[in-house]
């Protein structure tokens, strides 16, 4: 483990009312966070976490969209020891911040594939995969916008915005997990992602 370095990245996609499964339906696009969302009418990560409906590639990857990577990928130095992104979302029906799920264990690398269904017919940008059974939509999402603790996992502090990323060390990741499984004490997927980042920090 490296003194000062990044674990785990704190990012945001828009809001997808099929749980990121399905595409994003018309209020979806119209209400999203991201203008380019709103210009091509598409959300690339409406698909997010359709890893258990969708099938892996061979290696057993999952792909994924994060939209703030859409112009560059992460910074190689920063994102160099990343164990796991943490994605949140805006709800806009109820105008919260969700965090709805994780991508553990992340290769960034920009990729066009087909749509696995026939309800998208374009092709689909990608920007992140991780192996599926590292990949989980959690049951309980964490209200960002309502915990009183949020402060003090995020990122220097800061609190949730509903756009872009944040960059985390050691001690922001080991927080957020606590709190994920706290949220969600029965889940063993998580369970399992939080016990092989903690492995991967050396601390388990």
């Amino acid at each position: 483990m490296t003194k000062d370095a990044f674990y785990g990245i704190l990012a945001a996609v828009d809001w997808n009312s099929q749980g990121w499964q399905g595409p994003s339906t018309a209020e979806d696009l119209d209400n999203a966070n991201f203008n380019f969302v709103k210009e091509q009418d598409i959300a690339n990560s409406s698909l997010n976490f359709g890893h258990l409906l969708f099938p892996a590639d061979e290696s057993g990857y999952y792909r994924g969209f994060l939209p703030h990577q859409f112009a560059k990928s992460p910074d190689v130095e920063k994102s160099r020891h990343v164990s796991i992104v943490f994605i949140k979302s805006k709800d806009w029906h109820d105008g919260n911040t969700y965090l709805v799920g994780v991508y553990a264990f992340p290769v960034f690398k920009k990729e066009i594939i087909q749509s696995p269904t026939e309800a998208i017919a374009h092709t689909m940008e990608t920007n992140i995969k991780a192996l599926a059974k590292h990949i989980h939509l959690l049951p309980n999402p964490i209200n960002l916008s309502a915990h009183a603790e949020a402060t003090k996992f995020m990122p220097n502090d800061k609190k949730p915005g509903k756009m872009g990323y944040n960059y985390m060390n050691r001690i922001n990741v080991e927080k957020l997990l606590d709190v994920l499984t706290a949220y969600n004490p029965d889940d063993k997927r998580l369970s399992a992602i939080k016990l092989n980042v903690l492995r991967a920090l050396g601390n388990a």
